[in-house]
Formats: structure tokens, C-alpha cells, sequence
């Protein structure tokens, strides 16, 4: 990159517009609550298939599918979100969330295969790993690092919680409770990353 390409360039300083903050919110809301209902469709669609991944014994795959794909196109909606951030990076952006949610499925795929039963603690594992990972790494294309931690703790939190209610919805799965779970999935994290915009709306992705 030469000295004379401009990060900031289509960056605005100071906080936005009340109202700008409000139609901001109603508009990422609503991406996350349409992802959601695209992919509970699409699970219900391929539900067949679906059965065939779910019954083999070995939950590792399972589980870095599940995990994978939904940190995925969290990822992708996020890079959209701040797309006039990251510029030419967002796919680079999307694959750190692809990473983090393949590596927490791995490990929620041990934990099961090890005897572990309980669905808060899978769900969190999956979601701390898959939030965690993936945000410091996401850490890296932030021009404004003072807010680096903020963005590092709510991945992690929030996705941890999120992941949780899920997994215990999706515990013993079938194709409606896999469904179910990913359209919350979708639609719960559109809301903490709408709640986490307001409370801090100086974050800025260069």
C-alpha cells in the first residue's frame, strides 16, 4: 500500500444523527431478521440431507458444519454492515469469522464426542471460540483501536449466550429445531450488534 492511499477517507468524524443512529438500527435489524428466515428456509428445504449429516456418529463434521456456516453468514452480514469500513478487506473480514466458527465447532465437536451432554456448555464453547477468534482477528482491520476491546468483549459474550439458547434449542436435532435455532441464531445477533452500535457509535472499521 502506498503512503499516499488514504484510510480515512470516506470516513465521517463524531457521533452520527440521532435519527441516522434510529433508521441505521431498523435497517441491520432488519437484514439479520430476513437472514433468518432464509436460512430456516433453506434448512427446512434440505432437511433430508440434513438427517443423513445429523445421524453419523462421529459430531465433530456436525458440528463445525453447523457452526461454520452460520459464523459465516453472521460474518457476511457484518461485513455488509460495515462494508464503507473495511473497503477492500471484507472478505478478508469474512473468512476470520469463517475460521473462528470452524475452529469452536471442532472443539464442540471434541467436547461431545468426549461424553459431554450438556448443551449450555457445547453452545457456549462454540460460540466463545467462534465470537472470540473470530473478532481478534477482525481486531487487525480496525483502524480505531481504542475500541478493539469493546468489540472483542461482545463478540464473546454475546455469542456465547446466543450460542447457548441455541444449542439447548437444537440439542436433539431434527429439522425443525435446527431451523428454529438458526433463525435465532441470525435474529438475536442482529439485535446485540444493533444494541452494541448504539452504545458505541464512534467504533469505526478502516
Amino acid at each position: 500500500m502506498s503512503n499516499n492511499d488514504d484510510e480515512f477517507k470516506d470516513v465521517e468524524m463524531g457521533l452520527p444523527p440521532s435519527d441516522m443512529a434510529q433508521k441505521s438500527s431498523i435497517k441491520f435489524t432488519s437484514v439479520f431478521l430476513v437472514g433468518g428466515v432464509l436460512i430456516a428456509m433453506l434448512i427446512l428445504f434440505v432437511g433430508d440431507i440434513l438427517g443423513d449429516i445429523l445421524g453419523i456418529d462421529n459430531f465433530i463434521p456436525t458440528q463445525m458444519l453447523m457452526n461454520g456456516a452460520i459464523s459465516l453468514i453472521i460474518g457476511s452480514l457484518q461485513a455488509w454492515i460495515f462494508k464503507s469500513k473495511i473497503k477492500s478487506r471484507i472478505y478478508v473480514f469474512i473468512s476470520f469469522s469463517l475460521l473462528g466458527g470452524l475452529l469452536g465447532g471442532l472443539i464442540g465437536g471434541i467436547l461431545i464426542n468426549s461424553g459431554t451432554r450438556s448443551s449450555v456448555i457445547v453452545g457456549a464453547v462454540n460460540g466463545i471460540l467462534a465470537g472470540g477468534i473470530s473478532s481478534l482477528a477482525q481486531n487487525r482491520l480496525m483502524g480505531n483501536k481504542k475500541y478493539g476491546a469493546r468489540w472483542f468483549l461482545y463478540n464473546l459474550i454475546s455469542w456465547a449466550a446466543i450460542y447457548s439458547i441455541a444449542w439447548t434449542v437444537a440439542w436433539k436435532p431434527n429439522t425443525l429445531t435446527l431451523a428454529l435455532a438458526s433463525a435465532f441464531i441470525m435474529v438475536a445477533s442482529g439485535i446485540s450488534l444493533v444494541v452494541f452500535l448504539r452504545k458505541t457509535p464512534q467504533i469505526e472499521f478502516s
